[in-house]
C-alpha cells in the first residue's frame, strides 16, 4: 500500500512539474524567440494537440472566448485572458482547457500525463522550421544513413581539392595540415557540396585561413539587441592563391557562411547552384533531464549585411543541369543536389589556370 502511495505521489509531481513546462514555453518563446508570437497564437497552436490526440475534439476562439467541441457538440467554453501579455494567465488557461478534454475524451485522458508534451510539440511544430522540442515520448525510429568520410584531400592538376562534408570538431586542424602539406600547389579547391554546417568556430576557422582583415559573419537578434561580429586576423595562410568554393543546393549554415565570407571579401569565387538557405542561430533551454527547446534566438548576416535565412547563396559559375564543362553555357543556378559531378571540379580547375 505504502508502494502504491508514493507510485501515485510521484507520478503526480512529474505531471505537476510538466504543466508547469507549459508556463516555460510561454516565458521562453516570449524572451527569446526571434519573431514575434503573442501567448494567443502560442495557446491556439499549442492546443492543436489536442485535435491530432482525437479527431472528435475541435477548439476554436473568438476574440473572447474559446469553445471546445467533442463529436461536433458543444462541450466547453472558456474566456480568454483579457490581454496577450498575460503570460500566466495564458498557460493556466492551457492547462485548464487540456484537463477539460481529459474529461470529455476518452483518448485525450489515455494520454493525460503526455499532453504538457504534446502542446508545447505542436506549438514547435509551427514555428519557423529550424527550433524544435525534444522530449522523452517521441516514438521515432532512427533513420538510417550512409556513413561517409567526413574529410579528404587531393592534388589534381597541380590544384588542392579540400572536400568537407561537415564542420565538426578539428577539421579546421585538417584542412591546415592540408594546405601546408602542399605548398607546390597552383590554387585551391574548397568543396563544400552536401555540407549541411556543423560547428561555426570551425568554419570560422577556416575562412579565416584565407582572409587577411575583414568580417566573416555577424548575428543579430531581436530590436534593440547589439549584433555579434566574427572577424578575420591578420594573414592569409595560402598567400592569396587563386581560391574556389563549391556549392549546391545542400550547401547549408555554417557552409554558406563561409562560403558567402569569402565571395564578399573578393577573396573566392563560387562554382556551382543556389545553396540551401539556412541561416538561423538556435540556442537549447533546457526544460528538465528528458527535455529541451532549441529555439531560433538569432538570424545569420553576410559581411555585407545580407540575411541567408531563406535566400541562399547564388554562385558566380553555376554548374545545374549539366555534366561536362562544355555544355557551361546551358547550365542554370537552380538547387541542386551536385556532390559527386566531377564536372563542377573540372569547371573549377579550368577557373583556377584562366581556361575559362
Amino acid at each position: 500500500m505504502k508502494l502504491a502511495v508514493v507510485f501515485i505521489m510521484s507520478l503526480f509531481f512529474s505531471f505537476a512539474a510538466q504543466a508547469d513546462s507549459i508556463e516555460q514555453v510561454y516565458i521562453t518563446l516570449s524572451e527569446d524567440y526571434i519573431n514575434a508570437l503573442n501567448n494567443r497564437d502560442i495557446t491556439l497552436k499549442g492546443l492543436q494537440a489536442l485535435e491530432k490526440t482525437d479527431a472528435n475534439i475541435k477548439v476554436s476562439a473568438t476574440d473572447k472566448k474559446l469553445y471546445i467541441y467533442y463529436k461536433r457538440r458543444l462541450a466547453k467554453v472558456f474566456s480568454l485572458p483579457e490581454t496577450v501579455n498575460e503570460t500566466v494567465a495564458w498557460a493556466d488557461l492551457s492547462r485548464e482547457v487540456i484537463a477539460a478534454a481529459a474529461k470529455i475524451s476518452p483518448e485525450v485522458e489515455l494520454y493525460d500525463f503526455e499532453m504538457p508534451d504534446r502542446f508545447t510539440r505542436s506549438v514547435f511544430h509551427e514555428l519557423d522550421g529550424y527550433s524544435h522540442y525534444y522530449d522523452a515520448f517521441r516514438d521515432e525510429t532512427p533513420s538510417s544513413h550512409k556513413v561517409r568520410r567526413n574529410f579528404a584531400a587531393r592534388m589534381t592538376d597541380d590544384v588542392l581539392i579540400i572536400k568537407i562534408l561537415s564542420f565538426k570538431q578539428g577539421v579546421g586542424g585538417e584542412v591546415q595540415k592540408a594546405l601546408q602539406a602542399h605548398p607546390e600547389a597552383e590554387g585551391i579547391i574548397l568543396d563544400l557540396r552536401g555540407n549541411h554546417g556543423g560547428v561555426l568556430a570551425e568554419a570560422v576557422t577556416i575562412t579565416d585561413m584565407f582572409l587577411d582583415e575583414g568580417i566573416i559573419t555577424y548575428t543579430g537578434g531581436k530590436t534593440g539587441q547589439a549584433p555579434e561580429f566574427y572577424t578575420a586576423a591578420a594573414g592569409d595562410i595560402t598567400d592569396n592563391k587563386p581560391l574556389v568554393v563549391l556549392v549546391d543546393g545542400y550547401t547549408a549554415s555554417a557552409a554558406e557562411i563561409l562560403a558567402a565570407a569569402l565571395s564578399e571579401q573578393n577573396r573566392a569565387i563560387l562554382i556551382g547552384t543556389d545553396t540551401y538557405g539556412k541561416g538561423t542561430v538556435q540556442n537549447v533551454v533546457r526544460v528538465d533531464d528528458e527535455r529541451a527547446m532549441a529555439l531560433t534566438t538569432a538570424y545569420f548576416y553576410t559581411p555585407s549585411g545580407v540575411a541567408i535565412d531563406k535566400q541562399g547563396l547564388k554562385p558566380a559559375v553555376c554548374t545545374g543541369n549539366i555534366n561536362s564543362p562544355e555544355n557551361l553555357a546551358d547550365a542554370d543556378c537552380t538547387k541542386a543536389d551536385r556532390l559527386n559531378e566531377e564536372t563542377d571540379v573540372q569547371i573549377a580547375i579550368k577557373y583556377i589556370k584562366n581556361e575559362l
